[in-house]
Order: structure tokens, then C-alpha cells, then sequence
């Protein structure tokens, strides 16, 4: 079973994989749709074949009771796909690359909705590498997606090791909140490789957030059990040493076992595991992933993981009576799919169980797509924006540009000051928390000073009159008047892409 493409137009196929006798449904019609409020536009067991940006954000908002993922790492190794190279069958590159890796696109819907994300990025740039921002970038863009399709009771996992981790708990924590971070969970291991002059590196780092306050944690699903010694069969207390000289009682241990601490110590593969290794370089165990599955969902949720590789994450989702969806760019990642599923087929409990590969991105049909910024479930009908609505970033700043030249150089609405127009920065009349709109009409130029004075807080207006108040006004007439044109060409703009 191939990846195809016929005429250049995506394909879908569906497989249907053997089930043992007398198997029944993984869960009920009510189930399937969970606590997710919105409408599911894509189908349990369905694995995308692609970069997987354009199918998140073609899922509907809210959609995702569980992200469980291990994206690429940021070290010399083999770990992201080239999107270019999928017409050969994607190879594995070995560094990142800002010119190759990050669209313009990108870096304007950052800085336009995202700004504590943007500070992430150039962090990564100024104390590691450009490279290190690039991966960045790339990363972020994916996880305000996964941000936005998880239920408000979801929770994500994302598997990072030591070259990046510290960097990507800044950017989850400007993505899902700080207050949201709940662990950062160590997996160890043994293994060969000794370093001569460093501790040896025996770990990855698991970090785990949720969408809101309000989660699912199955803790008693993952409870480690005690050893016998530790439980005694005739008191309801507990007696256990700690020194020679002291005992120390306490009530008796949950049955079920300990309360799992953030540490796990779980093996990897080894090369002579024969049952569960796939050859894919950068396999993770069924056992890891099962543990988050079981701790984060219920049956019947909708499990994702955007960089399925080779499926453990929807084996350890459907061996629990979860439903899952994945993605990945590699050509080998659907027969894996197909293969695991095969081989635990005394797992599956769907009487007619079925495998979606596509290369076609779902459409949404929850609410008009303002870019990577969606603030709500509600469902309303799919508008199309017009033509001036999708001005990019380079076409708003010819625009304004022209507008508020006062000679060879541009006037800042805020303070009055002229300078070459490299020097203006595009920003918007009503910041986005306000409800300011990425829309010509709501856009200016402002210098840089002003800019940063503005942020994400202050009105246009506003910047004026703090610049008036504390001196840093330039001049008055020809910043309103930069103001004024600006205003006119964006209605003027607007009225004839109408």
C-alpha cells in the first residue's frame, strides 16, 4: 500500500483490517462526541499523509480531547521531513534552517496575534542559534493549532529532548498559559554511551499542559503498584522504618498502587525487541505512551498525534478504547499504521474496524479562520473573506507606505517622526485583545519606539496621548496627518476590492 497521487490531486483510501470473532462496538454514538461541544469534521482512525499545518488547521475548533506527540527534536540527528521532497518520498534533513524551514506567514501571524510567543522565538535566537529559532518558529505555528482544536478539558504531551526543551516550555508556556503547566515529566532509561567528561544524558523531558484549568486525570489508571512488603493484610495502618532509631506510622496505601511521580523509568527498545521494534529511528516504547493515554483521556476520546512516525501513539490510543487521528509526513507511516493494527488486531473492538489514509486536508465548518487566533467554540456559518480582508503583510505596508510618505520618507502615526521605510513597523489601530482585526483598515505604521510603547495594550490614540504626556511627541500636524492618509487609502482600498 502506496502513497499515491492521481493528476495531482489528493487521494483517499480506506483499509479495513481483520478483528477477532464476536468483537463489539469501542463505544456508543453518545461516547464518540465526548465533552467536545463542536461538530467533528474528520473521521476516528484517520491518518493524514503530509505536513501536518494544513490539516490542523482544517479541524474544527475543539475537537481534541488529547495531543500526545514527539516532534522533531532541534539536534543533528534525523528529525524533520523536508514537505519539498514528498514527490520522491520525504528524506530525513539533519538541521534547521530559518530561510528554508520559516514562511513570512508565519512570522506575521506570530507577531500579529502572538507577541509573548514571538519574545520565545527571538530568545532562541539570541541565546542558542538562528537554527534553534527556525525549529522554533516552525513548531509554534503547529501549536497554536493544537492549542485551538483541543476541548477545554483537554490536555497535550509534548515530548522534547535536552537540546530543546527549555526553549519550548517558554513557548508552550506563551501558548497555553504558564498558570496551565502541570508537569514536566522526566522518562530514564539506561542505555551504552559514556561521556568522558559529563554526566551521561539519560533522559528525555515530557512536557505536560492543559487547555484550561478544568482536566482529565485518571489517576488511579496509572497508579504504580507497591511491592508486597509494603502492604499489610491485617491493620487498615502502615509501619515503616526510615532510621534505625524511628518509626514513623501513617494510614495504609492505596491498593491500587503509588501515586505515580514525574519520573518514569521505562526502557527503550532495544534493537533485539523483535515484537514491538519497527525500524523506525526514533521509536519510542508502546508503554510510555499507553501511561499518557490512560492518565489523559477517557474511552471513547479523540486522541491525536500530529507527528505519528510509526503509530505508537494510535496503537497505545486504540489498544484503550480510544478514538485517534494522525499525521506525519514520512511515506512509510501508513503501513505501519496498517501492519500494528494488523498485528494486535485481538485488540480492536470495532466490529468493522476501518483505516482512513488521505492526503486531503479536512474544511472546517465551525467559524470563519482569522488566522491562528480563534477565541471560541461558537458555530456559525463559514464566511469567505474578500479580497482586501487576505492583503498580506508586504501589500499592507506598500499601501501604507504610500499613504504616509512625507518625501523620500515615511511619518510615524504616533509620534510624527520621519524616517526610510525600513525603519516603519506594521501595527494595529485597536490591539488584538481588544478585538482589533489583521485587516488593512485596522493596520498603521509606527516606528519602532512607538511600537514597543504600543505593544498588544495601547489604542493608537492612546500611544498619542502618552507620547504628548511624557515629551516624545515629534510633531503633532504631520503624525495626524499620517494618521488621516493612512485611514483613507485602507477605506479606499477596501471599497474597490469590494
Amino acid at each position: 500500500m502506496r502513497a499515491i497521487r492521481l493528476q495531482g490531486r489528493p487521494v483517499s483510501d480506506t483499509f479495513r483490517l481483520p478483528l477477532r470473532d464476536g468483537a463489539d462496538s469501542i463505544c456508543s454514538e453518545c461516547q464518540q462526541w465526548g465533552f467536545s461541544v463542536a461538530e467533528r469534521n474528520f473521521e476516528n482512525r484517520t491518518l493524514y499523509h503530509g505536513d501536518n499545518l494544513p490539516f490542523l488547521r482544517g479541524m474544527n475548533s475543539g475537537t481534541v480531547d488529547l495531543i500526545a506527540t514527539d516532534p522533531p527534536f532541534n539536534k543533528n540527528r534525523d528529525f524533520h521531513a523536508d514537505p519539498g521532497s514528498l514527490a520522491s518520498g520525504a528524506r530525513f534533513v539533519d538541521r534547521w534552517a530559518w530561510e528554508r524551514d520559516v514562511h513570512q506567514e508565519w512570522v506575521d501571524a506570530i507577531k500579529d496575534d502572538w507577541p509573548g510567543v514571538w519574545q520565545a522565538i527571538e530568545n532562541g535566537r539570541v541565546n542558542h542559534s538562528e537554527g534553534t529559532a527556525a525549529f522554533l518558529c516552525w513548531l509554534a505555528i503547529r501549536l497554536i493549532e493544537m492549542h485551538r482544536i483541543l476541548v477545554d478539558d483537554g490536555s497535550i504531551y509534548l515530548h522534547i529532548d535536552h537540546t530543546a526543551h527549555a526553549y519550548a516550555k517558554v513557548l508552550m508556556d506563551a501558548i497555553f498559559g504558564q498558570r496551565n503547566f502541570r508537569n514536566e515529566i522526566v522518562w530514564c532509561y539506561r542505555g551504552g554511551g559514556v561521556p568522558r567528561n559529563d554526566f551521561a544524558r539519560k533522559h528525555d523531558t515530557i512536557l505536560r499542559y492543559s487547555k484550561s484549568g478544568r482536566y482529565t486525570f485518571n489517576v488511579d489508571d496509572v497508579r504504580i503498584p507497591y511491592s508486597p512488603d509494603v502492604l499489610s493484610s491485617d491493620t487498615s495502618r502502615y509501619d515503616k522504618s526510615y532510621r534505625s532509631n524511628k518509626v514513623y506510622s501513617g494510614y495504609r496505601p492505596n491498593d491500587l498502587g503509588k501515586h505515580p511521580e514525574d519520573w518514569w523509568p521505562i526502557q527503550p527498545l532495544m534493537p533485539s525487541d523483535k515484537t514491538e521494534r519497527t525500524g523506525y529511528p526514533t521509536q519510542k516504547p508502546l508503554t510510555l505512551y499507553e501511561r499518557v493515554v490512560l492518565a489523559s483521556s477517557n474511552p471513547g476520546d479523540l486522541v491525536l498525534d500530529p507527528f505519528a512516525g510509526c503509530a505508537t501513539t494510535p496503537i497505545a490510543a486504540e489498544r484503550l478504547g480510544r478514538q485517534w487521528v494522525g499525521m506525519d509526513i514520512w511515506d512509510g507511516a501508513h503501513e505501519q499504521v496498517i501492519k500494528r493494527l494488523a498485528d494486535n488486531r485481538q485488540l480492536l473492538a470495532d466490529p468493522d474496524p476501518q483505516v482512513i489514509y488521505t492526503t486531503a486536508p479536512p474544511e472546517r465548518t465551525d467559524e470563519d479562520d482569522d488566522g491562528p487566533d480563534v477565541p471560541d467554540l461558537a458555530l456559525r456559518p463559514r464566511r469567505v473573506k474578500e479580497r482586501w480582508e487576505r492583503l498580506s503583510h508586504a501589500e499592507m505596508r506598500e499601501i501604507l507606505t504610500e499613504a504616509q510618505a512625507n518625501g523620500p520618507l515615511v511619518v510615524c502615526a504616533g509620534c510624527g517622526f520621519e524616517l526610510p521605510e525600513r525603519y516603519m513597523e506594521l501595527d494595529h489601530r485597536e490591539p488584538r485583545k481588544d478585538g482589533g482585526e489583521n485587516v488593512i483598515t485596522n493596520r498603521i505604521l509606527l516606528c519602532g519606539p512607538c511600537n514597543r510603547t504600543k505593544s498588544n495594550n495601547l489604542t493608537l490614540s492612546g500611544l498619542v496621548r502618552y507620547n504628548r504626556r511624557e515629551g516624545y511627541e515629534v510633531n503633532r500636524q504631520l503624525a495626524e496627518l499620517a494618521a488621516s492618509k493612512a485611514r483613507d487609502a485602507a477605506q479606499r482600498c477596501r471599497d474597490e476590492m469590494r
